[in-house]
């Protein structure tokens, strides 16, 4: 595996020394900061509402999530427990209170009959998570009338606004496909590459 590959995989799968400098990028770059900021303000997150977070990384945007809900709850899902051990620390106050669950599981990765207001999944579903079946379970644990929420910003080398575009155009057909409605896609104006946010609502 080239170190270009090596060092992709770290961004999917953090682990060992790199994943923890991939962490540290993904806690302090930017326009990381600024991406997620935005997914959340477009989310519409409100005090009590119950939000699924898909792959957290080190917990970042968590903190804004859990700002928002006061005495609501949080969920974040993630296969890598180097990037839980970074939420966990993050985090530990909202964990004793009972604010916070952190999972380790492939997405979706939670009980069939868990109940969301909110999902998001930022920069977390382009590797291999934007399938149909994933699309549905999301739409099935999806309150009526609750948000989802899909961005993604291409990073690496030949990054364009070209990728983001593609894969706003696929998570439209994935959600529609899932029986969401109201789908629409927002262009992040960031830097280097303009980020997509793709939204939808449960009827």
């Amino acid at each position: 595996m080239s170190l270009q590959s090596r060092v992709v995989e770290q961004f999917h799968h953090p682990r060992g020394l790199l994943g923890r400098l991939a962490g540290a990028v993904m806690a302090h770059r930017a326009s990381n900061l600024e991406r997620n900021r935005r997914t959340v303000e477009l989310l519409d997150v409100r005090p009590g509402h119950r939000v699924l977070e898909l792959g957290p990384g080190p917990g970042v945007t968590l903190g804004l999530l859990l700002e928002r809900v006061g005495h609501g709850h949080v969920t974040a899902v993630d296969h890598s427990e180097l990037m839980l051990e970074q939420c966990r620390r993050r985090h530990e106050r909202a964990i004793r209170e009972g604010r916070l669950d952190l999972i380790r599981a492939e997405f979706p990765g939670v009980p069939e009959d868990a109940r969301f207001d909110r999902i998001l999944a930022v920069n977390s579903l382009q590797f291999d998570a934007m399938t149909e079946p994933v699309m549905r379970t999301l739409a099935a644990i999806l309150e009526p009338g609750g948000r989802i929420a899909i961005t993604f910003q291409p990073r690496g080398p030949g990054a364009s606004e070209r990728n983001a575009e593609a894969f706003g155009q696929r998570a439209v057909r994935l959600l529609e496909g899932a029986g969401f409605t109201a789908v629409r896609v927002e262009t992040l104006p960031l830097a280097p590459v303009p980020a997509v946010c793709v939204l939808g609502e449960r009827a």
